[in-house]
């Protein structure tokens, strides 16, 4: 854990964030020394606010997610019936919610990648608070988000993709996991609100993997200034 914390401490001192990062970490079995999040259910995203909050660190399963973030966290999705899912589609189909139509939601799905093994359960914490997560999450302004992505790529060469046009968990989850990447994205409105993001933050995601290089290298990148 003390890597973590150092970590954390180098990012949110050095960098200046005000939100603590969250690290996500995928379960195989469910844990054992880890709060569970009990019978309650929620949207993912708003899951996130109660770390800010203190609740930190704890697990869920599918079933304590009420929308389809679960399936691209990772989680696999609840069965439901044809009734609930009907409702369901009656709060993102159509004017003033998420999609046009059906069709234009399927077209999105479509273009999102899936995780095609399903985990037991997903740890949700601070990072100094989960062990060798697979995933963190920074929330910070846009300039601090862009420090992170050109740290990534002065070392690697590699241009960094950013996603937008749908939902938080979709474009923050199955991009980092599957492909070991960092990437970025300003969520959707419902994400923001129950989040209770700035109207200058945004959400920078990124594979654990990545953490010490993009740390290591904040240092060499330019300051902007014309010398």
């Amino acid at each position: 854990m003390k890597i973590n914390e150092g970590y954390a401490k180098i990012l949110m001192e050095k960098e200046g964030y005000e939100r603590p990062i969250i690290a996500f970490k995928l379960c195989d079995a469910i844990p054992k020394d880890i709060e569970s999040y009990g019978d309650d259910i929620s949207f993912m995203c708003a899951m996130v606010t109660e770390v800010w909050d203190g609740k930190d660190p704890f697990y869920i399963t599918a079933k304590n997610v009420i929308c389809g973030g679960n399936v691209y966290a990772g989680l696999g999705m609840v069965h439901t019936t044809r009734e609930h899912f009907e409702q369901g589609m009656t709060t993102v189909i159509g004017p003033n919610k998420a999609y046009s139509t059906r069709q234009v939601m399927r077209r999105v799905n479509q273009q999102v990648p899936k995780h095609f093994k399903h985990h037991k359960a997903m740890i949700i914490g601070s990072l100094p608070k989960v062990e060798e997560p697979d995933l963190i999450m920074v929330v910070a302004k846009p300039h601090q988000v862009m420090r992170l992505m050109k740290a990534y790529t002065w070392k690697t060469g590699e241009l960094t993709t950013g996603l937008q046009g749908t939902s938080w968990c979709a474009q923050t989850f199955p991009l980092p996991y599957l492909k070991k990447a960092i990437t970025y994205n300003l969520g959707d409105p419902p994400s923001r609100f129950l989040m209770g993001l700035k109207a200058d933050e945004m959400y920078c995601a990124m594979h654990y993997s990545l953490v010490p290089l993009v740390i290591e290298n904040l240092k060499n990148i330019s300051s902007g200034e014309v010398a």
